[in-house]
């Protein structure tokens, strides 16, 4: 990971302890120095929430109640804290239980990261707006039960803005920039999105055949330009894979 990069926000995961998602209740605050759970923090106690929609016994994509049910998912690398609940890996949230993300843990997910460079030399990248925050975002989704995260980004790419398997062919070049935590303002203590961010670059003739429209959870969609003005507006930790698409575009001689 490149330490010089800015907008690093999923380092002290700012969104996840500051920025109030549309349905939860105010978090308890965890200023900077108390976020890790190896600090001692006794006057720290997290608002316990859980959607209604989670725990609807016919939300099938949700995790039971009992998390003594699933535990036997976690991998060693997961601490636990005392009662047997997953502890978020970059440290305290100010919410305890799930919110309204479905499982306990990681919750993983793939995006989409699509740029090209119209004739003006502007490096644009496809954007949607959220329906939850309003804020412009990476198309991408969760990974459904035994699919792999390149078919996921395929599937969100079609659901979200009506891009098909043939509209992602033949790209100037495509791969993974980042795996891992999500600084979203929907992670709790105890469960936590983690994805993989597909780069997929194209020229400006491929893109411009491209038919986007908006659906699903996307309320419009947009080129933008990827200027330090419209990447701070981007959704959770979007703003670092912006940057990270950036150093991408340069290592293929693209700037």
């Amino acid at each position: 990971m490149n330490k010089d990069l800015p907008f690093q926000n999923h380092i002290h995961h700012l969104k996840s302890r500051t920025q109030k998602h549309a349905s939860y209740p105010d978090r308890f605050w965890v200023p900077d120095e108390m976020v890790s759970w190896d600090i001692d923090f006794p006057e720290y106690r997290p608002v316990n929430y859980t959607s209604p929609k989670v725990l609807d016994p016919s939300t099938s994509w949700a995790d039971p109640a009992d998390v003594a049910k699933i535990r036997s998912r976690f991998s060693s690398t997961i601490k636990l804290n005392a009662s047997g609940f997953p502890l978020n890996p970059i440290g305290r949230t100010g919410i305890c239980s799930r919110g309204v993300i479905g499982k306990w843990g990681p919750n993983f997910a793939a995006d989409g990261l699509i740029t090209t460079i119209n004739p003006q030399g502007k490096i644009l990248v496809l954007a949607i707006t959220r329906s939850d925050t309003g804020e412009y975002a990476i198309p991408g989704g969760m990974v459904d039960p035994g699919e792999s995260p390149i078919a996921t980004r395929n599937r969100e790419l079609e659901e979200e803005i009506s891009l098909s398997v043939d509209d992602l062919k033949n790209p100037v070049f495509e791969n993974i920039i980042y795996t891992g935590y999500g600084d979203d303002p929907r992670n709790t203590d105890n469960a936590w999105m983690e994805t993989t961010v597909f780069h997929s670059h194209f020229n400006f003739e491929a893109a411009s055949n491209m038919k986007p429209k908006a659906g699903d959870d996307a309320v419009d969609f947009s080129w933008l330009e990827l200027s330090n003005g419209n990447i701070s507006k981007f959704f959770s930790s979007h703003p670092y894979f912006l940057m990270l698409a950036l150093e991408n575009l340069k290592k293929h001689g693209i700037s």
